[in-house]
């Protein structure tokens, strides 16, 4: 059994949440989804892997370029969690949409969680000095 992060994290905090969640497993393989020069249909599971299925959630869906790549991948009955990461409003609709995604892949979805995360590009606009970004 292999563990996997599939990742769309345009400004870390997803990528954060993702870590936290899987802070206890050794070996873990990464996908980013948000990578230009993958191939993401190059990419597959076994049914005996486990993976965390992680994206942002904007404006209260799922960001449609990570849903397209997430549809390339090969999921051959993998189990997952997915992960709807959002900051300053409700995710709506995003668990949906993940889910429909991932099983439309091949995934098996036995988990979904929320997870609320800090909004970086409106901090970056909203701090006086670029250092405190990284409180």
């Amino acid at each position: 059994m292999n563990k996997y992060r599939i990742v769309f994290s345009p400004t870390g905090g997803t990528e954060k949440v993702t870590k936290t969640i899987t802070k206890f497993w050794n070996e873990v393989k990464d996908v980013d989804l948000s990578k230009t020069d993958l191939d993401f249909s190059s990419i597959s599971f076994t049914k005996e892997d486990i993976a965390v299925i992680a994206m942002p959630s904007f404006g209260g869906v799922a960001p449609q370029l990570a849903l397209d790549r997430l549809a390339r991948i090969k999921g051959n009955q993998c189990k997952c969690a997915i992960v709807a990461v959002y900051g300053n409003r409700a995710y709506e609709n995003t668990l949906v949409q993940m889910e429909d995604y991932a099983v439309e892949a091949g995934f098996h979805v036995i988990a979904a969680v929320s997870a609320v995360a800090g909004i970086v590009i409106k901090k970056a606009c909203s701090v006086r000095n670029k250092c405190e970004l990284y409180i």
